[in-house]
C-alpha cells in the first residue's frame, strides 16, 4: 500500500508526518491532536508541554477505549440482532409452510365436500325415483286387490 505523506503543526512545531491514510485524514488526525493538546494545556494553565502531550494522550486513549469498548457492545448487539432475524426469518417460513399446507388441506376438504354434495344429491335422486316406484307398486297392489275381489265376485256369481 501506497504511503501519503503530509506537512503538519502541533504546537507550533512542524512534522512530515508518513501514513497509508489519505493526506487529508493525515491532517485531520493532526489538527485534533494540536486541538486536544491546547486544550490541556489552557486546563492545565500551562504551555503546551510534555505533560500536557502525556495527559492528551491520555484522554484519546480513554476515548478510544470507551469507543472500542462501545464497538464491542454494538457488535454483540448486533450478533444477537442477527440471531433474532435468522430465529424470525424461521419462524416466518415455518408459518408460511404451515399457511400452504392448510390452503392445501381445505382445498381437498372443499373438493371432497363438493363431491360429497354431489353424491348426496344423487342419493337424493334415487330416494326420489324409489319413492317413485315404491307408490307405482302401491297402486298396483290396490289394483291388483281389486282385480281380485271381482274376479272372486264374478267366481261366486257364477257359482250361484
Amino acid at each position: 500500500m501506497e504511503k501519503n505523506r503530509a506537512d503538519v503543526t502541533i504546537c507550533g512545531t512542524n512534522y512530515v508526518l508518513s501514513s497509508d491514510k489519505s493526506e487529508e485524514r493525515i491532517k485531520e488526525i493532526a489538527k485534533m491532536v494540536d486541538e486536544e493538546i491546547r486544550a490541556t494545556s489552557k486546563a492545565l494553565n500551562v504551555n503546551p508541554n510534555f505533560k500536557a502531550a502525556v495527559l492528551t494522550s491520555l484522554n484519546i486513549a480513554e476515548r478510544l477505549m470507551d469507543n472500542s469498548d462501545m464497538i464491542l457492545k454494538l457488535q454483540t448487539e448486533n450478533y444477537q440482532l442477527d440471531n433474532d432475524v435468522k430465529h424470525y426469518i424461521s419462524m416466518w417460513e415455518q408459518t408460511k409452510k404451515q399457511v400452504t399446507d392448510l390452503k392445501d388441506k381445505m382445498s381437498t376438504e372443499v373438493d371432497k365436500q363438493s363431491r360429497n354434495s354431489q353424491d348426496y344429491k344423487k342419493l337424493q335422486e334415487k330416494l326420489v325415483e324409489m319413492e317413485n316406484a315404491y307408490f307405482d307398486l302401491q297402486m298396483e297392489n290396490v289394483n291388483l286387490k281389486n282385480e281380485i275381489k271381482s274376479i272372486k265376485r264374478l267366481k261366486t256369481d257364477d257359482e250361484l
